[in-house]
């Protein structure tokens, strides 16, 4: 009998992250979930296009609407609240911890509502999950959210895939570069996220050179907020690199991932996007901690500093926070001779 009822409950899973990375590793155990219980999955409009190139992910999903003016925004929210209650919702479960996900989950009719006993609405919330003690990665407190419900649930690594279309476009983009697809294309993004994740431009510089000099094609991906940092760059080289910052969607960006030698770049959502495309990757990381941020993948190798900084500037109360600027280009230069050596074949299968 006990059963038969966890099996009528009716899911709304909110995942309502501004941050591409935390969706991207919260989607494994989201697809866990939804194979479990029927489910509606609730995630921000921007992140739909990458949610469609998500194989694992099943099921219908809503969008919340960014429309750019206050009396919009509340009118695709009242729509949003609108579909969500007339899913009838037994459990609704909030995994990103925004404002926008705390009032949606309260408001959705479920009797059971879960979130982080962190969470600053959490009084609106009928259980509070803990984070799991000795907890590693990031994924580890969506998965403890998860297992509130279902206490058997397992997950593996997140996984993306090009859509025909994205590999058409890609093709057109290559041509309209004069890129070389024979040549080794190694993608790089060179600001993204924090400012205080970023690896200083100069030295991105001399290791595109390198890069240069030994016959590969480095490419500058990222999107419009990295515009001045990617031209920058550009000026600093000897040797400018293609620019594609702005000039790819993000299916292309998939398609590129998926054909590319190896990803370069510090901690930021397209970072987790190449490790779940099974790129190879060098992720550079200062101030914050690779063990709980870094690539859900077997295929990377992390570069730090050799400096460290106050807790206090990097990622909360990290202790072994490093500086940026310590990270020497020899190092990272040593770090994409290894990753050609370690990772030259794709593997049949990306999963954990």
């Amino acid at each position: 009998m006990d059963i038969e009822v966890k099996n009528q409950d009716r899911l709304v899973q909110l995942m309502l992250d501004r941050h591409l990375g935390n969706f991207l590793v919260a989607t494994p155990v989201l697809s866990a979930l939804a194979q479990h219980k029927k489910s509606l999955l609730v995630i921000h409009e921007p992140h739909a296009e990458l949610a469609k190139r998500i194989p694992t992910l099943k099921g219908p999903i809503a969008t919340l609407p960014r429309a750019g003016s206050p009396a919009r925004d509340f009118i695709g929210f009242i729509k949003l609240l609108h579909t969500i209650r007339s899913s009838r919702p037994t459990i609704a479960l909030d995994f990103g911890g925004s404002g926008s996900g705390g009032w949606l989950g309260a408001m959705s009719g479920a009797p059971r509502r879960i979130c982080r006993d962190s969470a600053p609405y959490a009084r609106r919330f009928s259980e509070h999950v803990a984070k799991p003690e000795g907890m590693e990665h990031r994924i580890e407190i969506y998965g403890a959210i998860g297992r509130a419900v279902v206490p058997e649930l397992e997950w593996g690594w997140p996984t993306l895939e090009p859509l025909p279309s994205d590999h058409a476009n890609l093709e057109e983009t290559l041509r309209a570069h004069e890129i070389d697809s024979e040549r080794p294309m190694i993608c790089l993004h060179v600001a993204g996220g924090k400012e205080y994740k970023h690896w200083p431009l100069p030295k991105y510089a001399q290791v595109i050179d390198t890069l240069h000099r030994e016959g590969k094609q480095p490419i500058l991906i990222g999107a419009r907020p990295d515009r001045a940092a990617s031209q920058e760059v550009q000026a600093l080289c000897e040797h400018p690199p293609i620019n594609l910052v702005q000039r790819l969607s993000i299916g292309s960006l998939i398609a590129l991932f998926e054909r590319a030698s190896l990803f370069i770049g510090n901690d930021s959502g397209p970072m987790h996007m190449a490790a779940a495309t099974g790129t190879p990757i060098v992720a550079l990381f200062g101030p914050t901690d690779p063990v709980r941020w870094g690539p859900l993948t077997n295929r990377a190798l992390i570069v730090r500093g050799t400096k460290h900084i106050p807790p206090t500037q990097g990622k909360k109360t990290f202790a072994d926070g490093r500086r940026m600027d310590s990270i020497r280009v020899e190092d990272v230069v040593s770090a994409i001779s290894q990753s050609e050596k370690r990772f030259a074949e794709r593997p049949e299968s990306l999963r954990s």
